[in-house]
């Protein structure tokens, strides 16, 4: 299953567990209702009365109506407020479960290598790095949680992070990123609302059921027959929610049992290593603490770690992951049945070391990009990794200047790194700088003249990797800060009237991620199905990418028909080149946003043969269709322009 289908089906998924919410929670007003009725029988006749035809005689439509509308303000409502508290994606989700934020200029040198493992895997894969968290628990797990690339995390554990060799970490982050591009964190978040509304039925038969401690011994009757009906009632709504969170845990614990197996087999698959992750799993299985997570919220998120996270008897009743042994022996067949017992690892070497001990540090580090040999080939690529890339991604993170790359580590200079890419573009920097004095914290001018000279020097190659690198610092900014950040960004660009297509590069990247981490923009909803949809939109793209190939007008029209009969749309026409805007440009690009993930790929396939048309790439026309990959959340592995 490729990527966009994996999306697909998630989407699809989605509907049916709304499907089935719906259904649970018809199932749990119609035994509301007649746990109603058999406690109005008992107040009435001081028995309790089981037959459907004897309870039709207590029936009450108004009492039915109003106990229908209770619960499902009770179980809707419930759900909405628990998805809302979660809607800042990841993060949320992250600190429910007890994790830390690990800054990006940690010195922790094993924090430190948790970081780059993501970093470089995150850039291989031409996606958003995702924030990482630790948990302060002894056991080895790990998670991802978000409801986009955007705002995605990665959590792990103490244990793990202790415990793991650099290339089993590398195994079990592999396996996130597998939950990352199958769409399965939006729907993980999902499933927490949804079991939190069913919850909350036996949550208040819980309450009824205490309030009895406080409640008076009567000793008429008619007190005692009210205190056994209240007993009843808390009684059956406890039976009663507690089922309907029986059956949903059921459902989780079917779907992410199936959803482990494939992502061990995509880990593998884009470590080329089954021993990483089976390393892993042989060590979570000779440890003392296993995968056991013990922080009280733990059970809500279950279905979604590297491995199960509940206790024994949790474990048997749902569990939410296929035994290890099936899963180590799905990897290596081979297996001899002894796990591993975890040693705690070695510190890794300090970067400034690793840096001096790598034989391939140097300028000019090559990505490899053997997937644009044809336009398929490089949309089969996208939201999968390969270990050749992540290895040359690490070279070419060696290969960066090492100014630069600590600078965008940092949240407070990865700002100057960005205001130093966007003046580096412009004709005067006198006048942008002086933008910043009016429009910046105070020190920002001087840290970007800092920097400025080594980003106009700086590869082409290196220069989307820094901007990703200084997108993940920026997340550390507060809200006013970023609100800042960005109106100072806005300020550079229009400085000298125009906006060229390196400025928008940098303001889609940073500003629309940033954007939807900070909740400032919310992500698109899936809206349209086909391509004569969105067809002027997909004209203005694809003839942008055919100006920016070819200079020659001709040779562009050409090229943006080898793009069309790439997926046969042959409706489609190049528009004419002053017909372009910046503004068109954010428009039709926000609107193919609310694709449908089965179109997706015809457009990103039609922009890949329109750079392939005569066999000659461009830096920059590689760059812009990565960006636009980018914000359609597709994310595409890094591409090498060919030479022809």
């Amino acid at each position: 299953m490729n990527f966009f289908a994996a999306q697909d089906k998630a989407r699809r998924n989605t509907l049916w567990m709304i499907l089935l919410f719906i259904l649970a929670v018809a199932g749990l007003i119609f035994l509301t209702n007649l746990l109603l009725l058999v406690v109005l029988a008992y107040l009435k006749t001081g028995y309790f009365v089981f037959s459907l035809s004897e309870l039709n005689n207590f029936f009450d439509l108004s009492v039915f109506v109003g106990v229908t509308v209770g619960v499902s303000l009770l179980i809707f409502g419930g759900s909405f407020y628990k998805t809302l508290s979660l809607s800042k994606g990841g993060p949320a989700v992250a600190e429910m479960l007890g994790g830390r934020l690990v800054p990006q200029s940690t010195n922790d040198l094993q924090q430190r290598q948790l970081l780059n493992v993501v970093e470089e895997m995150s850039i291989a894969a031409g996606m958003p790095i995702p924030k990482v968290y630790l948990l302060e628990e002894h056991s080895i797990n790990a998670f991802a949680a978000g409801q986009s690339p955007a705002n995605a995390v990665i959590g792990v554990t103490r244990g793990a992070l202790t415990q793991l060799s650099r290339e089993e970490l590398q195994g079990v982050i592999a396996h996130e990123f597998s939950h990352i591009f199958n769409g399965d964190m939006r729907l993980n978040i999902r499933l927490i609302g949804v079991l939190h509304g069913i919850l909350l039925v036996g949550m208040i038969g819980y309450f009824i059921l205490r309030s009895l401690r406080f409640a008076g011994r009567s000793r008429s009757k008619k007190g005692g027959s009210g205190i056994v009906a209240i007993f009843a009632l808390g009684a059956g709504l406890m039976v009663i929610g507690y089922a309907g969170t029986f059956f949903g845990q059921w459902i989780k614990a079917v779907v992410s049992r199936q959803r482990e197996y494939l992502a061990d087999s995509s880990a593998v698959q884009f470590t080329r290593n089954k021993d990483s992750i089976a390393g892993a799993l042989k060590k979570i299985g000779g440890s003392g603490p296993g995968s056991y997570i013990e922080d009280p919220a733990a059970p809500q998120y279950s279905h979604a770690y590297f491995a199960n996270g509940l206790g024994s008897f949790w474990q048997s009743l749902f569990a939410t992951h296929p035994p290890l042994e099936k899963r180590i022996k799905a990897i290596d067949p081979g297996w001899d049945g002894k796990f591993l017992a975890p040693r705690a690892s070695r510190q890794p070497a300090s970067p400034d070391v690793s840096r001096a001990a790598s034989s391939k540090a140097r300028t000019g580090v090559a990505i490899n990009a053997a997937i644009l040999s044809a336009a398929e080939a490089a949309i089969d690529q996208i939201g999968t990794l390969n270990e050749e890339n992540i290895e040359q991604v690490r070279e070419l993170m060696i290969a960066m200047p090492e100014t630069l790359r600590e600078a965008a580590q940092s949240a407070y200079s990865a700002r100057a790194i960005i205001y130093a890419s966007l003046i580096s573009h412009q004709a005067s920097n006198k006048e942008v700088l002086a933008l910043l004095d009016r429009h910046a914290n105070r020190e920002m001018p001087a840290l970007t003249r800092q920097y400025l000279p080594e980003i106009e020097k700086l590869d082409e190659k290196m220069k989307l990797p820094l901007l990703e690198l200084c997108i993940n610092a920026l997340r550390e900014l507060s809200t006013n800060q970023f609100i800042q950040f960005e109106r100072a960004i806005n300020k550079i660009i229009v400085a000298d009237k125009k906006v060229d297509l390196k400025e928008w590069v940098i303001q889609r990247l940073v500003i629309q991620q940033l954007n939807e981490h900070f909740g400032l923009r919310k992500s698109p909803r899936a809206k349209y199905s086909t391509l004569g949809a969105v067809k002027f939109e997909a004209e203005t793209l694809m003839s942008l990418i055919a100006y920016v190939e070819h200079e020659d007008d001709s040779k562009a029209a050409q090229a943006f028909d080898h793009g069309k009969k790439e997926i046969g749309a042959t409706a489609l026409n190049i528009l004419a080149r002053q017909a372009l805007s910046i503004s068109s440009l954010n428009q039709s690009l926000d609107k193919l946003m609310q694709l449908k993930p089965l179109v997706k790929p015809r457009i990103l396939q039609a922009m890949v043969g329109i750079i392939l048309a005569d066999d000659k790439t461009t830096t920059r026309g590689v760059e812009l269709v990565r960006t636009i990959s980018t914000c359609l959340d597709c994310p595409m592995p890094p591409m090498r322009p060919a030479t022809g």
